[in-house]
C-alpha cells in the first residue's frame, strides 16, 4: 500500500496496473457530470462518474488528478492514469522487496510497497501430503467428484424452461469437428450418456457442440452453442451477488479458510422432460460413423439461466447448515468459502460442511479444494486475515480488458 494525501487526508492506496483509472470508494470530492463506463468484477458494464479534481501529494510529488467515484470497491486504487502522470515505475528486488519510483525529478522518489506479493498465497498453501491427509481427516469419501459418480441434487425440484411467445424451434447442424478433437470429446459424451446426463432423443431443436481444448492438455471438452436457445427463451433476473460486497461480508477476525468447487455443478439440478428437447445436439460416432442425436436431462452448461437456477438450488439446501454454524460462509454461484477464527474450528466446520453437501447430493472437486489454510484464491482474489487483493491472473485481465 501507497500512503497518499489528497487534501487534509491520508489515505492507503493500493497500486493497481490493471486498473485504467485510479478509484475511491469514498466521496472525497463533488461528483462531476463526466461518466466512464467500466466492467467491473461481475462483467457488467456500469456508469460511474468523475469526482472533481483534487490535489494529491505522494512522497515529495504534487499533482492534481480526478478520481473514479467506486462505492462498491473495496480499497483505493491507484491506476495507470494517474501513475503515468507520476512518471512511476515498480520494482522488484530479489529479497522480495517491492519498490515504487516516481520520475520527472532528480533524485527521483522511492517508496517501499509493504502490499503482500500477489503470489504470497503460495507460501501458505499446504504440501499435496499434507492435503491428502486432510482429505482423509475429513472422513467424507462421498463428496469428492473425483472418487464417485456425477452429483444428483437429492431436493432439487426439476427445471421447466419458459419459452418467449412465438418462438420456433432453431435448428444448426453441427460444425466439422477437428478430428484430433473427436476422440476425447466422444469419451466425454459416453461417460455422461453412461451415468444419465445425457440421452437420445428426437427434436425439432439441434444445436451444435464446439470442441474447447483444456489448457496445458491434449483434452477437449464440449461446449454447447446455445446462443440460440438463450435467445428464444425468458431471462430469469440473476440474482448473483457482487463479489465485491460478497468479500465484504468476512469479518476481520476470521483467519483460517477452506474453499470448496462443486465439480459439474449445473448436471446437479435436473430438467423438466418437457424442457429437455430444447437442448438437442446431434453426435457422430468417430468409431462408427453412426449419427445419433441427444439432449440433456440435467441442467446445461452454456445456457443463460443456468447459474442463477442453480445458485437458487444451492443457497435453499445450504440454510440447514448456516442455521446450525458460526461460521463464516460465502457463496458465489458453485464457489463455496468457509472462515473460521481458529483452525481447529475450521477444520470442524469444513468437514460439517462436506457432509452436508454429500448428504444433499453434491460433489466437491478434490484437485481444487483448499482446506483449512492463512490464505487462499476466491474469485480472482487472494484471501487472508483482515486482507483480500488481487490474483496475478486478474490482474491481467483487467489489463487485457481496459476496465476501470
Amino acid at each position: 500500500m501507497v500512503e497518499v494525501k489528497i487534501g487534509t487526508q491520508t489515505i492507503p492506496c493500493l497500486v493497481d496496473t490493471g486498473a485504467q483509472y485510479s478509484v475511491m470508494p469514498a466521496r472525497i470530492a463533488v461528483p462531476t457530470k463526466s461518466a466512464i463506463t467500466i466492467v467491473g468484477a461481475t462483467g457488467v458494464p456500469e456508469k460511474r462518474y468523475l469526482m472533481s479534481a483534487r490535489e494529491v501529494n505522494i512522497a515529495d510529488r504534487t499533482i492534481t488528478h480526478q478520481f473514479l467515484y467506486v462505492p462498491e470497491c473495496p480499497v483505493p486504487l491507484l491506476g495507470r492514469d494517474l501513475l503515468s502522470k507520476l512518471q512511476a515505475q515498480i520494482h522488484f528486488q530479489p529479497d522480495g522487496l517491492v519498490s515504487l519510483q516516481l520520475g520527472s525529478r532528480e533524485p527521483p522518489a522511492t517508496i517501499c510497497l509493504v502490499t503482500p506479493l500477489a503470489e504470497e498465497w503460495r507460501l501458505h498453501q499446504s504440501s499435496a501430503e499434507e492435503v491428502n491427509l486432510l482429505w482423509e481427516r475429513m472422513g467424507v469419501p462421498g463428496v469428492w467428484a473425483e472418487d464417485n459418480p456425477p452429483a444428483r441434487a437429492r431436493y432439487a425440484i426439476p427445471v421447466i424452461v419458459e419459452l418467449k411467445p412465438g418462438s420456433q424451434p432453431v435448428s444448426i447442424r453441427q460444425y466439422p469437428i477437428p478430428r484430433v478433437a473427436l476422440q476425447t470429446i466422444h469419451q466425454h459424451l459416453s461417460r455422461l450418456y453412461r451415468f444419465g446426463i445425457l440421452k437420445r432423443t428426437q427434436s425439432p431443436w439441434n444445436t451444435p457442440l464446439l470442441p474447447v481444448k483444456k489448457p496445458g492438455t491434449q483434452d477437449y471438452r464440449p461446449v454447447q452453442d446455445l446462443r440460440g436457445v438463450n435467445q428464444a427463451t425468458v431471462t430469469i433476473h440473476p440474482v448473483v451477488p457482487n463479489p465485491y460486497v460478497l468479500l465484504g461480508i468476512i469479518p476481520q477476525t476470521v483467519a483460517y479458510f477452506s474453499v470448496l468447487d462443486l465439480k459439474d455443478a449445473f448436471f446437479s439440478i435436473p430438467l423438466a422432460p418437457q424442457s429437455q428437447n430444447l437442448f438437442a445436439f446431434t453426435w457422430e460416432d468417430p468409431s462408427t460413423g453412426t449419427r445419433s442425436q441427444y439432449t440433456w436431462t440435467r441442467l446445461v452448461q452454456g445456457f443463460k439461466n443456468s447459474p442463477t437456477i442453480f445458485g437458487e438450488a444451492l443457497t435453499r439446501d445450504l440454510l440447514p447448515f448456516r442455521a446450525t454454524t458460526s461460521a463464516t460462509l460465502l457463496q458465489y454461484v458453485d464457489d463455496l468459502l468457509l472462515g473460521t477464527e481458529t483452525r481447529e474450528e475450521c477444520l470442524q466446520a469444513t468437514r460439517s460442511l462436506l457432509l452436508h453437501l454429500c448428504e444433499r447430493g453434491y460433489r466437491v472437486s478434490k484437485k481444487k479444494a483448499q482446506l483449512c489454510q492463512t490464505s487462499v484464491r476466491y474469485l480472482g482474489f487472494i484471501i487472508s486475515q483482515g486482507q483480500r487483493q488481487l490474483s496475478e491472473e486478474r490482474k491481467a485481465n483487467h489489463l487485457r480488458r481496459g476496465r476501470y
